[in-house]
């Protein structure tokens, strides 16, 4: 029973510029592939996403395609970094847009995300990663997705300007290391237990209004 996972890495840089959350992400796709989960990352200001609070905003939208992965997937993984203290408006206007889920149903009535586990990873150089990962991980709950514990991993640099991870070697910190493991291990864990024993339906089928 292999899983599969997606990574969406909320940075603000458009490719090939590097991008120190996915130098992250990508030891935590190293601990999922050992895993045998099969993962893809993608970087959400690679696509056209526009503003908005549904599935498919027309007009070119991208989103659509980088939902149907998220749905498909057992395992979801969102990445930022951190901006004045905060998530980056790009994992915001990931959450905005996994709002419109709220408007459809799978099979049994649930809402797209049910029984997709889901975890956070999040860098900068100065404070705000409790901020950031609490914020995400209840708005992922909130929107259908199971949180197992630890279900984040982050380093942070110095306060104020400075080398951000690739650059400080962040990789080199004990706790971003055990931090990632555990957190991979953790969200692989619970999204076999859910592929073995999905939430059951009853109680889970009453619609709810769009932006609630």
């Amino acid at each position: 029973m292999r899983l599969s996972a997606v990574l969406l890495n909320c940075t603000l840089k458009t490719s090939p510029e590097v991008s120190n959350t996915q130098a992250l992400m990508d030891h935590v796709v190293n601990h999922l592939e050992d895993l045998d989960v099969a993962c893809e990352s993608i970087r959400i200001v690679d696509y056209n996403v526009p503003f908005g609070v549904s599935s498919d905003e027309g007009d070119g939208d991208e989103w659509p395609q980088i939902l149907e992965k998220i749905i498909a997937g057992d395992i979801l993984i969102i990445g930022t970094p951190i901006w004045f203290g905060v998530r980056s408006s790009v994992c915001q206007l990931v959450i905005e847009r996994l709002d419109g889920t709220y408007n459809s149903t799978n099979e049994v009535g649930q809402y797209p995300l049910y029984n997709t586990v889901a975890g956070v990873v999040v860098t900068g150089n100065e404070d705000g990663a409790h901020d950031a990962a609490s914020t995400t991980l209840f708005n992922l709950s909130h929107l259908g997705c199971t949180i197992p514990p630890n279900a984040d991993t982050y380093w942070l640099g110095d306060a104020g300007p400075g080398p951000s991870f690739i650059e400080a070697d962040g990789w080199s910190s004990a706790y971003t290391q055990k931090t990632a493991s555990w957190m991979s291990h953790n969200v692989v864990h619970l999204a076999r237990m859910l592929k073995e024993h999905p939430i059951p339906p009853e109680g889970n089928t009453v619609p709810m209004k769009h932006g609630g």
